[in-house]
C-alpha cells in the first residue's frame, strides 16, 4: 500500500477545492479519460458541484454555522445519516462480532472439548473470510440493491439452523446438533461477509462531500458502539432469552426487519457519480419507496413467470443510467 500511494494521484475534487483547476482536469484526463462528451460533462458538472459546496459552507462559517448541523436541517443530508446508519446497525445487531468473539464457548455449547473448540472456531472465521471474495468480484456488477436484499436471507437461513439446533439434545443427538449448528454457521458467517462489504461501502459515497468527514465519524463511531453493546450484552441475552430465542428470535428478526427496509427504503447508487447520488437523496423518501414498490411487483412477475434471465443477468449487464431502476426482492 505504501508504494502504491506514492504514485496515487490527488482527487480532481480536492485540487479544485485548491483552486487548481488545471492539475484537475489533468488527473481527471489519467483516471476518466476525455475521450467522450460524457466524461468531459461529467468533469464540469463535479467542478460547478465543489463550487457550490465551497459556496454553502462559506455561507454556513459566516452564519456561525457547524456543518454537522445540517445533518439536522437539510433533508439531503438527514436522508444520507439515516440510510447509512441502518446499514451500520443492520450488520452489527444480527450478532456477528458477538458470535465471533464467544466462537469457543458456542462451540463448547454444543459438545466439542476445549481444545477441539479453538480449533473449531476456525470454521466461522474462514467462512467469514470467504464471502468476502464473492462480494469483491460481483457486488459491484449486480449493485448495491441487489446485494444486499439477497445477503441478509442468507443471514436468516442461517440463523434458523443454529436456532433450531438448539432443540435437540446435544448428549442423545450429538451429530444432529453439531451438523445443524455448523451449516448454520458457516451460511451466516459467509453471507455475513459478503454484506459486510456493504457496510464500509455505502457510508463512503451516499454523504454529501463536504459533510463526508463527519458523517464517517459518525458511522464508524456507531458501528463500534453497537458491536460493543451486543457483544457485551451477550451471555445476558442468551440467558434470558435462551439460545433459541436469541439466535432465531433476535438475531434472525433483525434480519427479517432490515430485509423489509432494504426492500422499500434503499435506493440503488450503482455506477451513480456523487453528483447523481446527490439527486437520489434529495428526492423524497416516499418517491424511493414508490419506485421500489414498483421494481419489486415487476422483478415478481418476471420471477413468477420464469424470465430469470432478466433479473439476474441482465442486471448484472445494465447500467443503471440506461433503464428505470428495478428492486429486487
Amino acid at each position: 500500500m505504501f508504494f502504491g500511494m506514492l504514485f496515487l494521484p490527488e482527487s480532481p475534487r480536492f485540487l479544485i477545492h485548491q483552486k487548481r483547476h488545471l492539475d484537475a482536469y489533468k488527473v481527471w484526463k489519467r483516471i476518466r479519460g476525455i475521450e467522450d462528451r460524457e466524461s468531459r460533462e461529467e468533469f464540469y458538472v463535479m467542478s460547478a458541484s465543489v463550487i457550490s459546496e465551497e459556496n454553502a459552507v462559506a455561507e454556513g462559517a459566516k452564519n456561525h454555522r457547524f456543518p454537522w448541523m445540517d445533518f439536522f436541517t437539510e433533508p439531503r443530508a438527514r436522508r444520507a445519516l439515516v440510510y447509512a446508519n441502518i446499514m451500520i446497525l443492520l450488520g452489527q445487531l444480527t450478532g456477528v462480532n458477538a458470535i465471533m468473539y464467544y466462537m469457543s464457548v458456542l462451540m463448547n455449547q454444543i459438545g466439542f472439548d476445549k481444545k477441539e473448540s479453538n480449533y473449531m472456531s476456525l470454521v466461522g472465521g474462514g467462512s467469514l473470510l470467504l464471502g468476502t471474495i464473492p462480494a469483491i468480484f460481483l457486488m459491484e456488477r449486480f449493485g448495491r440493491r441487489f446485494w444486499a436484499i439477497t445477503m441478509l436471507p442468507g443471514f436468516f437461513i442461517g440463523l434458523v439452523l443454529i436456532g433450531v439446533s438448539y432443540q435437540f439434545d446435544v448428549k442423545t443427538q450429538l451429530q444432529t446438533v453439531e451438523g445443524l449448528y455448523l451449516s448454520g454457521l458457516i451460511i451466516y458467517m459467509g453471507f455475513f461477509g459478503s454484506y459486510a462489504c456493504l457496510t464500509w461501502v455505502v457510508p463512503s459515497e451516499v454523504y454529501p462531500t463536504y459533510l463526508r468527514s463527519y458523517g464517517m465519524t459518525t458511522s464508524d463511531a456507531l458501528l463500534f458502539l453497537a458491536s460493543f453493546v451486543v457483544t457485551y450484552n451477550f451471555s445476558a441475552m442468551q440467558n434470558a432469552m435462551g439460545r433459541t430465542g436469541l439466535a432465531l428470535g433476535f438475531y434472525g428478526g433483525i434480519a427479517f426487519i432490515g430485509e423489509i427496509y432494504q426492500i422499500f427504503f434503499m435506493p440503488e447508487t450503482k455506477n451513480k457519480t456523487l453528483e447523481e447520488i446527490d439527486v437520489v437523496f434529495s428526492r423524497p423518501t416516499m418517491d424511493i419507496v414508490r419506485e421500489n414498490w414498483a421494481g419489486v411487483k415487476e422483478t415478481t412477475r418476471l420471477l413468477l413467470t420464469g424470465h430469470w434471465h432478466k433479473v439476474f443477468v441482465e442486471q448484472a449487464m445494465t447500467d443503471p443510467k440506461d433503464q428505470v431502476q428495478v428492486s429486487h426482492a
